[in-house]
């Protein structure tokens, strides 16, 4: 919303509020209120209030939950946000990092120091937990008049049964920490009656929030009535029909001010929105085309997107943009800017066709899948908007078999990649109901959610995933998915420590890739055997395993299995502290890497190659190789791996 969305009012609310920031203890705010009478505009204001208040030091972070998002999705992007603002020296954010920038408010009251890698959230294990843990770092962390905002404002609604996992959030909060929620009268954390025990939630206004006083309205027209054709008694006159109804008072003006006559006003607020899109329309097909695939898009998007979706250049976005009228239905939101209220974006929705809907869907399902596509040949990381917001798009484009393709095929790996568990179990477990039981399509679902269960440390979940779908695999007679269970298996095992079941997991589905001359199968579970070999400390037998592996995948022409078995022989000899061997193997899969350009494997073995010198003593070059791959792991965004080197190069200061 541009600045002329003037607030006004609400005094009663920003003296409640007041008073919550005085309260040193952890709390919930809700701010209750029917669709358009200003909840948004009411948090922005709270929002400035904690930010400038002379008492207290205060940052802000909004994020909009959409119908998608589940509550641990909205917890993993906080920390993943927060970890990465930490990461970023002040001044060298881009134009669209503007949630990086609320979270510098938070973490410059902070006395962070050193700490940033304790915001670090890690994948395997439970979201709420870590949540309440960054959470009670930072309230740590806070002077006594330091005060943490979270804002969670959802488009249209929240998950159902989202309201018990905030409860438990809620009862943990500690003090200096606020989570302010912007909710319906009908949404779920009103109706909730888990929420209604806790002791800690503010709702503000009591009741829920009303129309403006009369006071308020005069004092709004006051201040906007400038520039006009019309006297403010002239406007008051006409204005007093929407009975202080903050959405179509402030529309109604932004009309005014755009060249619209009093009497062209519709009657009562719920035609404003019908207003607002005429006057639009008058703009030209270029406007209609951008807000149309606003509204699609539904949430904040990046230029780049909406420009393809719309069919529109840089240049044209930024020319219709120019106009105040237009740039003042848009609001910026997440990844960059969105349509400001969703009164507005709904209207604009019913005006589009059935078959012109679908085609904007496709339009963005193309993008989306583009930059998927451009991560994965550039070997960068998958950008987090698209992995998650494919899926709903290929939905409303082509339906639920096209859903259930998309999560399996194009957005498992990306959100495995980003960390992102709690969307890829979601998004899995919705396609899960889109799918005949026992059919091909279930059994690949299930060894997904065994992956990414395996991966949270959910092992007995993960093994029961495997095991469903291997009983469905074995009676549809699918030896090639009976073999990636079994492979399945072998990691659970492993991570467990079970290092006889693992290897009778990976023998079984050996056995099974031998017999369909499976070549690539076969290589991977000769390397995870070799793997568990090298864990027992039997390094003969990991080393035969590890050359078994890349005798396959040599001929194959499997170059990326190559570069894996390179550096697993490299570890096998350092182990012997056989280090010359160690350091060419080391540097075969480097050189692999680097022509690939497989940033994470380029990582490791910069890291590997630092391990070897150090061995030797040579702590300048160990110090050289272990600088690289931190720089690599902060790219490509793997902060366990960014913690644990730096770990290492810690442990030289000395030497």
């Amino acid at each position: 919303m541009t600045a002329d969305k003037i607030f006004v009012g609400r005094k009663a609310e920003l003296e409640q509020f007041k008073k919550v920031l005085e309260d040193t203890r952890g709390q919930a705010v809700l701010i209750v209120g029917h669709r358009g009478m200003g909840k948004t505009w009411l948090i922005n204001k709270m929002a400035e209030l904690a930010e400038n208040h002379p008492n207290f030091k205060c940052g802000c972070v909004r994020y909009e939950v959409t119908p998608t998002d589940s509550v641990d999705s909205t917890m993993a992007l906080m920390m993943d946000n927060a970890f990465e603002a930490a990461q970023i020296e002040d001044g060298s954010f881009s134009g669209t990092a503007r949630r990086l920038e609320q979270w510098r408010s938070i973490l410059n009251v902070i006395n962070l120091g050193d700490l940033a890698m304790s915001l670090r959230r890690d994948p395997a294990k439970n979201t709420r937990d870590q949540f309440l843990e960054r959470l009670r770092f930072i309230s740590k962390q806070m002077p006594e008049n330091g005060r943490a905002i979270f804002i969670i404002d959802p488009e249209k609604y929240m998950q159902k049964d989202s309201d018990q996992s905030w409860a438990i959030v809620v009862n943990g909060l500690p003090d200096k920490i606020k989570l302010v929620f912007a909710q319906r009268t009908e949404d779920m954390l009103v109706e909730s009656a888990t929420f209604a025990t806790l002791d800690n939630i503010s709702r503000i206004p009591e009741k829920r929030l009303d129309v403006l006083e009369e006071q308020a309205v005069d004092v709004l027209l006051n201040q906007r009535v400038t520039d006009m054709d019309y006297t403010v008694t002239e406007v008051r006159k006409i204005l007093s029909k929407y009975n202080g109804h903050p959405y179509a008072l402030q529309g109604a003006l932004d009309l005014l001010k755009a060249g619209t006559k009093l009497e062209e006003l519709p009657q009562d607020p719920t035609g404003i929105a019908a207003a607002q899109w005429k006057k639009l329309c008058k703009k030209g097909r270029d406007a209609i085309r951008l807000f149309k695939a606003y509204a699609i898009l539904e949430v904040g998007v990046p230029g780049e997107v909406v420009t393809a979706v719309s069919e529109l250049d840089t240049d044209t976005l930024q020319s219709v943009l120019a106009d105040n009228f237009l740039s003042g239905l848009l609001r910026e939101e997440g990844y960059g800017k969105r349509i400001y209220h969703a009164i507005l974006a709904d209207h604009i929705l019913e005006q589009i066709d059935e078959a012109k809907k679908n085609k904007y869907h496709r339009m963005a399902v193309e993008v989306y899948q583009q930059k998927l596509m451009e991560a994965k040949n550039n070997q960068t990381m998958p950008d987090a908007l698209a992995a998650t917001r494919l899926p709903e798009h290929v939905y409303l484009a082509q339906g639920k078999q096209a859903f259930v393709n998309a999560m399996l095929n194009e957005c498992r790996k990306p959100l495995t990649m980003l960390g992102l568990l709690d969307a890829a179990i979601a998004l899995s477990e919705r396609a899960s109901r889109f799918v005949k039981e026992a059919s091909t399509e279930q059994a690949r679902i299930l060894s997904s959610l065994g992956v990414f269960y395996k991966m949270r440390g959910h092992l007995e979940k993960a093994k029961q995933m495997h095991l469903k779908s291997l009983d469905i695999n074995r009676t549809l007679g699918r030896k090639d998915g009976m073999a990636r269970n079994y492979g399945g298996l072998g990691l659970v095992y492993k991570w467990r420590g079970e290092l006889d079941k693992a290897e009778e997991m990976f023998r079984e589905g050996l056995k099974i890739d031998e017999e369909l001359g499976q070549q690539e199968g076969m290589a991977s579970k000769y390397g995870n055997l070799g793997i568990v070999y090298r864990t027992r400390g039997d390094l003969a037998e990991a080393e035969r395993m590890f050359e078994k592996s890349l005798d396959i995948s040599e001929v194959q022409g499997m170059t990326d299995l190559n570069a894996n078995q390179y550096g697993n022989l490299g570890n096998v000899y350092l182990d012997r502290c056989e280090l010359d061997k160690a350091e060419q193997m080391h540097k075969k899969s480097l050189e692999i890497n680097q022509r690939l350009g497989r940033l994470e494997g380029i990582a490791n073995q910069y890291g590997n190659l630092g391990l070897v010198y150090r061995k030797r003593g040579d702590i300048e070059k160990a110090r050289e190789y272990w600088g690289k791959a931190l720089e690599l792991y902060k790219r490509i965004w793997m902060p366990h791996m960014v913690q644990e080197v730096q770990g290492w190069i810690d442990e030289l200061k000395d030497k």
